[in-house]
């Protein structure tokens, strides 16, 4: 009895010795640490690398759109174009009035070409519909600005989109003057803008053009003399119907 007493004893102190022995073993073994440490660095790593992923995407959101502010050169998307902008096409859908009376046409190699345009375009404008922008105009040329065949005048404009694939330089809506404009003579017109029907930015200019003429010298944008045009970043988009 006394043998079978002390045996249990020994078993008992074998069992919390090994029991205290396998503590200090999982305590300080350095698998464990080191799995402890690598899971926090992980989940610290995936935060930061959330974090950055997410500035960089805002960033470049910001930067697909050209700033209102900021002045777009379209010059150098011209220089194909070179050609057409000394000359514009004359086309049937854009009719001029002929005058009936016998008019000698001006000789455009000995005269001063001169204008002033002043305005601004608007920022918002109607993709489905007339819009209208009032501009002061001055013949500061040294010859009649006329309204009709041969030689007419007339207000045109050019559009380049800046997110959109759409831009057109001659066959753009033209506004005749309604009566003929003496030198130094100044008037307000209101320029019909209604070519764009597709939605998003685009650069506006618009300039006077002289055309309708056979000889080829008497067909121009102004802007190919050294005329500085209105220029402006504007927003097209669909429009509710006036009711």
């Amino acid at each position: 009895m006394k043998n079978l007493k002390i045996k249990s004893i020994f078993k008992m102190n074998f069992w919390v010795k090994l029991g205290r022995i396998k503590k200090i073993f999982f305590t300080c073994n350095p698998n464990h640490v080191f799995n402890a440490h690598f899971n926090k660095y992980t989940f610290i790593i995936a935060i930061s690398t959330l974090i950055i992923f997410s500035l960089i995407l805002f960033t470049s959101c910001n930067t697909l759109l050209p700033s209102p502010d900021e002045k777009i050169d379209v010059g150098s998307s011209l220089d194909s174009k070179e050609s057409e902008i000394t000359q514009p096409k004359q086309d049937d859908s854009l009719p001029l009035e002929e005058d009936t009376e016998i008019v000698e046409e001006i000789n455009i190699a000995n005269a001063k070409i001169g204008a002033e345009i002043i305005g601004y375009i608007p920022s918002f404008l109607c993709a489905n519909s007339d819009n209208y922008i009032t501009i002061t105009i001055k013949n500061t040329s040294d010859f009649t600005w006329r309204n009709k065949k041969p030689s007419a005048v007339r207000v045109g404009y050019h559009y380049f989109g800046q997110d959109v694939d759409y831009a057109d330089y001659d066959r753009t809506t033209r506004t005749e003057l309604p009566k003929s404009l003496e030198p130094n003579e100044q008037m307000d017109i209101d320029v019909l803008i209604n070519d764009i029907t597709n939605p998003g930015h685009y650069i506006i200019q618009i300039d006077l053009v002289m055309e309708g003429s056979d000889n080829p010298d008497n067909n121009f944008w102004f802007s190919s003399k050294g005329i500085e045009m209105i220029e402006g970043l504007t927003f097209f988009d669909q429009c509710q119907n006036k009711e």
